[in-house]
């Protein structure tokens, strides 16, 4: 009997196997030469329920998941480039684990070789590299431009102690934007029209200006272009709003309620570069006075930084050249120095920005640019817990005072953005004419006019924030605050 049920349970444990198709890796071929994002596939049949997957990359292990079934097979997705995995061979290994007595055991195993190539084929001259835009009559580049914002607050005697601030993530938004060649002059230059664009299937977008301090919805007659005129490096030669007038015999009217998205593109070194080379660059902010919108010869602002060639490499499909830009300024203090030699998280004042570039050099455009800005504050609390000068959520400050560092109130500094009016980050680049807020006032680049997000530095001309005072505000006497605000920016060219 006993026999009888043992050749039973090999018969079903045989006709399952036959069941099961092989487990293995099916893509990509062994030897295959492969950048970016590589898609490992394996049958859709040979993993059973409650089974998962180990991936180890070059011997190591980086992560336990279960893996999503596609169509004919499973699907994992190895981003070689955000795992900093280098150009040369790389043995790829899927482990597949069930659970037997509360622990993982291995199944079966399959491996492939592969060949890393991120910045393979990308021909650098002897002489360098000429980063020019290739401006052609009619062509469109639309990206999806995604911001986020977050904040860190930690008191004063908790980062003394070594303490560190959690990072509370306030505000994330998302919109499109043209930039449309319409036309190209013989010496190179090339006519480019800005503007904001509805999402994909409606005929509207939800985003914040700098007047606001909550989104609202935008509708594609409100989204007005601004004109630039750029050389083949991305420098402004000149920058202009359109009038409008209507036709004649008309009793046209233009729009009061105009959003203009001034978000104007990188420029790159007059003279040739190579891999690690440095130059003094800058950051091109947008720029618009909305009292004289119509008048201003140039929608540009512009701040120094340190310029830098990173290197080529493979960006969604296109070879590209990697460029940087960074600039880091702020206070020094004897109590920051000795806070930063001891390893506290927040020491003096200060502001970092980081533009990371991929511009394709073969059909000359930005294809991503990902921006990262921090800024650091030292606040002095009210009494009641507020901040001291117009208390703004989280502690933050809000007007009075000269502007430092991206729009923070007393503290001086060099001409950075933000510095004048404003210093919140949502909305930057944003413009909007008329509306409930009335326009007119320019909120300064980073920065809100009238009021930022939660905890933003900085709070425009009447030094109203969301959730503060008005004014100066009382002086601090409770516990001072360390305030970090950090704003990403991501551009993607859509596809």
């Amino acid at each position: 009997m006993k026999r009888g049920i043992g050749v039973l349970l090999g018969l079903f444990a045989a006709a399952f196997a036959l069941a099961q198709a092989p487990f293995t890796i099916v893509r990509p071929a062994e030897g295959s030469k492969v950048r970016e994002k590589v898609k490992i596939d394996i049958p859709g049949d040979s993993i059973p329920d409650g089974g998962y997957v180990g991936i180890f990359v070059g011997g190591k292990f980086v992560e336990a998941t279960v893996l999503d079934k596609g169509e004919k097979f499973y699907e994992y997705i190895l981003d070689t480039k955000a795992r900093n995995i280098p150009d040369g061979d790389l043995r790829i290994e899927v482990v597949l684990y069930v659970d037997f007595n509360d622990a993982p055991r291995i199944v079966d195993r399959s491996s492939v070789d592969v060949v890393v190539q991120n910045s393979a084929n990308i021909p650098i001259p002897e002489d360098g590299i000429a980063l020019r835009y290739k401006f052609v009559p009619g062509a469109q580049m639309v990206y999806n431009m995604e911001q986020r914002v977050a904040v860190s607050t930690i008191t004063q005697a908790q980062n003394q102690l070594g303490g560190r601030a959690a990072e509370l993530p306030l505000e994330s938004e998302s919109v499109r934007l043209l930039y449309a060649v319409d036309n190209r002059y013989p010496n190179g230059d090339g006519l480019l029209r800005m503007q904001a664009l509805p999402d994909k299937g409606k005929d509207y977008a939800t985003l914040t200006t700098l007047d606001q301090t909550e989104p609202r919805r935008y509708y594609d007659y409100e989204m007005a272009p601004i004109y630039m005129r750029l050389d083949p490096t991305g420098k402004e030669v000149f920058g202009s709003i359109p009038l409008y007038v209507p036709m004649q015999g008309t009793a046209g009217e233009p729009s009061r309620t105009d959003l203009f998205a001034d978000f104007p593109l990188p420029s790159f070194p007059q003279k040739a570069v190579k891999p690690g080379d440095r130059w003094q660059g800058r950051f091109q902010w947008g720029k618009l006075d909305l009292d004289q919108i119509y008048e201003q010869p140039t929608v540009v602002e512009n701040f120094p930084a340190v310029g830098q060639f990173l290197g080529v490499e493979w960006e969604m499909g296109f070879p590209c050249a990697k460029i940087q830009h960074a600039i880091q300024a702020g206070t020094k203090s004897i109590e920051g120095i000795k806070l930063a030699e001891a390893g506290r998280d927040f020491t003096d004042e200060k502001v970092a920005m980081t533009e990371t570039i991929w511009f394709a050099l073969d059909t000359g455009k930005i294809v991503k640019i990902i921006r990262d800005i921090t800024i650091d504050r030292k606040v002095e609390q009210a009494a009641d817990g507020g901040a001291a000068a117009g208390g703004g959520a989280m502690g933050a400050p809000a007007g009075g005072g000269r502007r430092g560092p991206m729009g923070a109130a007393g503290t001086g500094g060099p001409d950075l953005p933000g510095n004048g009016k404003g210093g919140g980050a949502i909305g930057e680049g944003f413009f909007q004419r008329g509306g409930a807020q009335g326009g007119g006032r320019r909120g300064g680049p980073m920065g809100t006019a009238g009021g930022g997000p939660q905890g933003a530095p900085g709070g425009g001309d009447t030094g109203l924030q969301r959730g503060g005072q008005t004014g100066r505000g009382a002086g601090g006497s409770g516990t001072p605050l360390y305030v970090r605000v950090k704003v990403q920016q991501i551009f993607t060219l859509e596809k």
